[in-house]
């Protein structure tokens, strides 16, 4: 049975889960829909098996260890190596097999096959996101030179394969992220001193203000280099007891060659160094103190050109929205229904017409009305006293 990258890879994942664990769904875009299936064909071909009791016995705590030895009239003191030891070695198997975790193991053919694509598995573990085909292609570059290579050379060729393709496609943002994932790849190994000068690039790239296409972010959009980054950089300048006049010199030696690829920056390498050593020393960025020290875009460049919303959402420079042209239709034509008027009323022979009474007339009331009082002299009034 042949097997493919995603084989080795299923292999690699279920090495050491338990028989019955399942890949997650958000992880099936990586190993395949069907990699919970193909598990079981792969153990039946015998590239992956079952532990042994003696295999997972250790996986238990001490205090499961000493009461079973005490069960047996065994001594249930010592470390957890003694422990287990003493029931390997006292205990039959049988006996302590149904207590034991059961978890996939690899066959020595599995683990042959997971040595000879070690970098296809680092890429997965690591998370480094390459892809098959630029770890191939990397592959087989370091074989033609008929020198001896480790993975980790395979991984590294494919780094620097990208790096080179982002410069030239203008890809600022996504080489900063690559800057990043280098400066990881070697403090996975503990290699300090080749992981500081991609984190002075990461930190040279975001203050640059370049994002991907050639877009340039506006000053007052400037993201500075996040807090975590520079206190990584701040204990990587420790562990190498480097000062702050060394880190001064090697950033400036670190960004020399990445400087003049840029389209633009908006602070020179001297410029730079002077805000890494401030970050350093705990001083956060302040756009407002080197806005006099910055350098000032030119809107006619063609090397690059402005982005007033940000790196990633950039539109290119010619973007015009289209045009719409609104379709005129004719107006509806309103017609009216057909009027035709009905016969006249005509009362049948039989039915004599209606009797129409008489109203009787309203007689009008005559209106009474009241004559005015005339005004009562001296004399008058003085008569109706007495």
């Amino acid at each position: 049975m042949v097997l493919s990258i995603r084989d080795i890879l299923i292999l690699d994942y279920f090495d050491g889960k338990p028989v019955h664990h399942k890949i997650p769904p958000y992880k099936l875009k990586i190993y395949g829909q069907d990699a919970n299936d193909r598990i079981g064909i792969l153990y039946e071909n015998g590239w992956i098996r079952y532990s042994r009791p003696q295999e997972t016995v250790s996986m238990l705590p001490d205090k499961a260890l000493s009461d079973f030895l005490k069960r047996y009239g065994l001594s249930g003191e010592g470390s957890h190596a003694e422990l287990t030891g003493r029931v390997i070695s006292q205990i039959p198997e049988s006996d302590y097999a149904h207590g034991v975790p059961k978890i996939y193991v690899l066959t020595k053919e599995g683990k042959a096959e997971i040595g000879h694509h070690m970098a296809y598995v680092l890429n997965v573990r690591e998370n480094y996101g390459l892809t098959e085909g630029e770890i191939g292609e990397s592959q087989n570059t370091l074989a033609q030179r008929g020198e001896p290579y480790t993975a980790r050379d395979i991984l590294y060729r494919a780094f620097q394969q990208k790096i080179s393709l982002y410069i030239m496609a203008g890809e600022w943002s996504k080489l900063r992220n690559m800057y990043y994932t280098v400066a990881n790849f070697y403090l996975r190994i503990k290699d300090n001193e080749e992981a500081l000068p991609y984190l002075y690039l990461v930190f040279f790239m975001d203050m640059s203000g370049m994002g991907n296409k050639n877009n340039l972010v506006p000053y007052e959009n400037l993201f500075p280099t996040q807090k975590g980054m520079i206190l990584l950089m701040d204990e990587i300048r420790k562990d190498l007891h480097y000062s702050m006049d060394e880190v001064k010199t090697s950033f400036l030696s670190s960004i020399a060659r990445m400087a003049p690829r840029l389209p633009f920056s908006y602070f020179s390498p001297q410029v730079m160094a002077s805000m890494l050593l401030e970050r350093l020393r705990g001083i956060d960025f302040n756009g407002a103190r080197y806005i006099v020290q910055r350098n000032t875009p030119d809107p006619s460049a063609k090397s690059y050109h402005y982005v007033p919303y940000g790196r990633s959402e950039a539109r290119p420079r010619s973007y015009h929205p289209p045009v719409v042209k609104p379709n005129f239709m004719a107006p509806p034509v309103l017609r009216m229904p057909t009027f035709t008027a009905p016969p006249p009323f005509k009362p049948g022979q039989s039915a004599p017409p209606p009797r129409r009474e008489p109203v009787p007339e309203k007689k009008e009331e005559p209106v009474l009305r009241r004559k005015p009082e005339k005004k009562k002299g001296i004399f008058s009034k003085l008569k109706d006293l007495f």
